[in-house]
């Protein structure tokens, strides 16, 4: 016998031994098993009575007694029979006996043994004539230490899968010794990833081979591979209901069956079905269920195994992860019904990292399943994880979905409450959203709760506003600006001097490089629009007077709405050129110049863009004033963008004037509310050092602590 076959018989017995200490009950299994489920695949044995259905014909002439006998030399095999066995060629197996060399001993050191070769090839004919007249290569390994039994479920070919597993069943059926039929069973043999067959199926997804498979050896489904997946773990993945109950389920004329019927170790169903009770203690590997049940999203599969096993709702992954956890990071809102259904308790149990069902639910933005836990159970809006954060804490980082949140806490008063909650680090909501530069969420929850919150102090004796004076760059970042701004629109009411409070910093320029290509942009649009403008300014809409005392004179002259083109349009083209001339003012290399300029730069050519625009629709205007539908376009059209322009260029420029009073605040509130906090990303939390002096992770290339 080759040394490859008695590894495999070796294996197989290692197996038999892991199968005798789970159990007792799996060594008859198997025996028995075996020999009904092979004679049944011949048709010989059906509901415990003989048959005389005749024998497969491949199988007529298989010799039982060579299964175990092998050569001991192996040999290659020649380019020309594998390019035969490739394409399916049945005559090249009878070049092969006529050449003299015998096909046990014929391998490939990719492929394996010729049946290894013509599974892969997924040519059954060639499959069939290669088991029945050699046996023994059922026991070849390849160099993966698969079987052709492993290769055949990997690809999916559920009729070589079934022809391999026809023949495994009547050779064990055949053999005179139990022994033997348990050196057989080939359903156990796994490869070097510790998988067997089964498993190469499901992970494919060949459902037909894995029922097949499970047909022929129902225990398999408990064995884990080297990553600890059980075939059971990865049907439930699937979805497969019928599969998962098929592995599952034990037949009355099963030896499992008749030998547990007395010790309820088997339920059995409204249709009379029965399944293992205790699954556990059958079952290697990973055992939380549910979770496969839950990222398939398999509602039947999902309530199957919650009514059959519901102390599977207490396993918790290798994350430290619930079932019901995991619904609610995914969003999975049917899921998580039904488990709040199932197991009460399971929204009071954490994580491995402290974070409860509800908190994990906000974080990922999922509204539908936070507003059922709190529907269901409404006290866990006071669940605090290890930082000591509740539910506010967290939605002041999730964007939009914070909105939402805090519209559902106010309707139903419970907002004021949460926004009081410091964690261990003293710091509110208000801080929190602060710290991450959420100004539209800080503004809705200003607008819905107290000011009083605003002079909440931190572990630090910092208060919101606080962090963001000490801690907002002086170059321009937008998020920093609007969150500042917000803050000191709202301590501005507290008293009348507050109103002229400087809601806008000064900025410093841009480093390196970044400023000339700063200047360069500006320059170019400021010379375009000086340059449209001043040809606008000579052809005028309606022309001029070709003839008569105004000859050269504006045809529209006496039209109060030429007037108005011409007035906007002539202040669009200074604002361009003094926009020109600024930009060469601050390039002249004194730096303390280069701020001012910037500043008026930007503010000039914001209001030569606007004049632009104006003059624009000024001149439209005159000459179509009498096509009513032209007037009504351009009058819904421009007051669209217009508003696209103010709210999209305008905050930058409003931003980046410093000293504007608080109570000009309010034309900007507007905007804040269109800030899509979602595109931008989230900085990584400042912390606070000893003597008040904040230190900020910069995200990016550079991670090191930087002190503002």
């Amino acid at each position: 016998m080759g040394s490859s076959e008695e590894a495999v018989l070796d294996r197989v017995e290692a197996q038999r031994s892991v199968v005798v200490s789970h159990g007792q009950w799996k060594r008859s299994y198997f025996s028995m098993n075996l020999i009904k489920r092979g004679l049944r695949s011949l048709g010989l044995l059906q509901t415990g009575e003989a048959e005389t259905e005749p024998v497969p014909d491949y199988l007529t002439n298989l010799e039982i007694s060579d299964v175990f006998n092998l050569p001991g030399e192996s040999m290659q095999i020649d380019p020309e029979i594998f390019t035969a066995v490739c394409a399916g060629n049945k005559n090249s197996l009878e070049e092969l006996k006529r050449s003299g060399k015998p096909m046990a001993c014929l391998k490939s050191d990719q492929v394996g043994s010729v049946l290894h070769l013509a599974a892969a090839c997924n040519h059954l004919e060639l499959v069939k004539i290669i088991a029945s007249e050699c046996p023994c290569l059922l026991l070849k390994l390849d160099s993966r230490n698969q079987l052709p039994l492993h290769v055949a479920a990997h690809a999916g070919y559920s009729t070589v899968v079934e022809a391999l597993v026809e023949t495994v069943g009547y050779i064990s059926a055949g053999l005179s010794d139990e022994d033997g039929r348990e050196r057989l069973n080939l359903y156990v043999v796994k490869n070097k990833d510790g998988d067997t067959p089964l498993h190469l199926a499901l992970k494919g997804r060949h459902m037909s081979s894995a029922n097949y498979l499970v047909s022929a050896n129902q225990q398999t489904s408990f064995f884990a591979n080297k990553d600890g997946i059980s075939p059971l773990y990865l049907a439930v993945e699937t979805g497969d209901l019928l599969l998962v109950k098929a592995m599952l389920e034990t037949r009355k004329g099963d030896e499992l069956g008749r030998r547990y019927a007395d010790i309820d170790s088997l339920f059995e169903d409204e249709h009379g079905r029965r399944y293992i009770l205790d699954i556990d203690s059958h079952l290697e590997g990973r055992k939380y269920l549910l979770h496969a049940a839950l990222k398939a999203k398999s509602l039947d599969t999902l309530e199957f195994l919650l009514k059959e096993y519901p102390s599977l709702v207490n396993m918790q992954d290798e994350e430290g992860r619930t079932c019901l956890w995991l619904a609610a990071s995914m969003g999975y809102y049917e899921g998580v019904s039904i488990l709040l259904d199932r197991w009460t308790k399971g929204v009071y149990v954490c994580n491995g990292d402290g974070s409860f069902p509800i908190h994990i639910a906000v974080e990922k933005r999922h509204m539908r399943v936070v507003f059922l836990l709190l529907k269901r159970y409404p006290d866990s809006k006071h669940l605090l994880n290890k930082q000591g954060q509740n539910i506010v804490h967290i939605a002041t980082k999730s964007g939009i979905g914070a909105l939402f949140l805090f519209s559902y806490l106010w309707l139903t008063g419970w907002i004021n409450t949460l926004v009081e909650t410091q964690d261990k680090d003293g710091n509110s909501p208000l801080h929190e959203a602060t710290i991450h530069w959420r100004p539209r969420t800080l503004f809705v929850l200003l607008l819905m709760t107290k000011i009083k919150w605003l002079y909440v102090q931190n572990n630090d004796g910092l208060t919101a506003l606080d962090i963001a004076e000490k801690n907002m760059k002086r170059n321009y970042i937008f998020m920093e600006r609007v969150t500042l701004m917000v803050l000191l629109y709202f301590y501005a009411p507290i008293s009348r001097k507050s109103w002229w409070i400087k809601v806008t910093k000064p900025s410093e320029p841009l480093e390196g490089g970044k400023t000339n290509n700063y200047v360069d942009t500006l320059l170019v649009v400021a010379a375009l629009v000086a340059t449209v403008t001043f040809t606008a300014g000579f052809t005028i809409p309606g022309g001029f007077n070709g003839s008569g005392e105004k000859l050269g004179m504006a045809a529209l002259e006496n039209k109060p709405k030429l007037a108005y083109f011409m007035i906007f349009n002539i202040m669009a083209m200074q604002s361009s050129i003094v926009t020109i001339a600024i930009l060469i003012w601050g390039q002249l290399g004194d730096q303390s110049l280069v701020p001012m300029a910037f500043t008026w730069a930007l503010r000039s050519l914001f209001f030569a863009l606007l004049c632009m625009v104006l003059a624009f629709y000024w001149g439209v205007m005159v000459t179509f004033v009498h096509v009513k539908g032209v007037v009504i376009f351009l009058n819904v059209t421009y007051a669209i963008f217009l508003f696209l322009m103010l709210f999209n260029l305008g905050p930058h420029v409003f931003l980046q004037t410093p000293g504007i009073p608080a109570f000009l605040g309010s034309c900007f509130l507007m905007f804040v509310m269109l800030v899509n906090e979602d595109s931008f990303p989230t900085p990584v939390k400042m912390i606070f050092g000893k003597e008040d002096a904040p230190v900020k992770m910069i995200s990016g290339k550079e991670d090191t602590p930087v002190k503002t």
